[in-house]
């Protein structure tokens, strides 16, 4: 039963990012920006009201692996490097829930200061689309694509 939860789990972080136009750079940031004050304002909203809830499920997440990793299970045998890989991958999981958490927090306090769906490095609008996509999202398309440009150039 648990293994099952924390396979599938695994599937939701590994899922590969949405390939629809939303996800998309704008050809040009007029598009991005140019939305109208209702529209933006509706999308903001649903935000972070999408982020509550997902904060929400990560924290119901995390404290069922937790409670996984206070159980010790017996260990005999075979079942010694099962029960240590196990305990492994839930410890990932756990990490990597922490981190989405703090993501999410760090999104939720931009939103009580009142800059929710502007960007954090450029100062631009965020697209609503791309906000009802990745609500928890701080940057703006071209600054997420040079971010991660950097990241990589950093790694090599």
């Amino acid at each position: 039963m648990a293994t099952a939860r924390k396979t599938d789990a695994l599937k939701k972080m590994n899922q590969p990012a949405p390939k629809n136009r939303a996800a998309r750079a704008p050809r040009n940031r007029k598009n991005a920006v140019g939305k109208t004050n209702g529209q933006s304002a509706t999308a903001l909203i649903d935000g972070k009201e999408q982020l509550q809830k997902e904060r929400a499920q990560v924290e119901s997440e995390l404290a069922t692996l937790r409670a996984e990793l206070l159980e010790t299970p017996e260990m005999t045998g075979d079942e010694v490097d099962l029960n240590v890989y196990e305990r492994e991958k839930t410890l990932g999981l756990v990490t990597v829930y922490e981190r989405r958490l703090e993501e999410i927090d760090a999104t939720l306090r931009a939103a009580a200061q009142g800059k929710y769906g502007t960007c954090e490095r450029c100062g631009a609008a965020i697209d609503p689309e791309r906000l009802k996509i990745f609500p928890e999202t701080r940057l703006c398309v071209s600054c997420k694509a040079e971010a991660e440009r950097e990241a990589r150039r950093l790694r090599i």
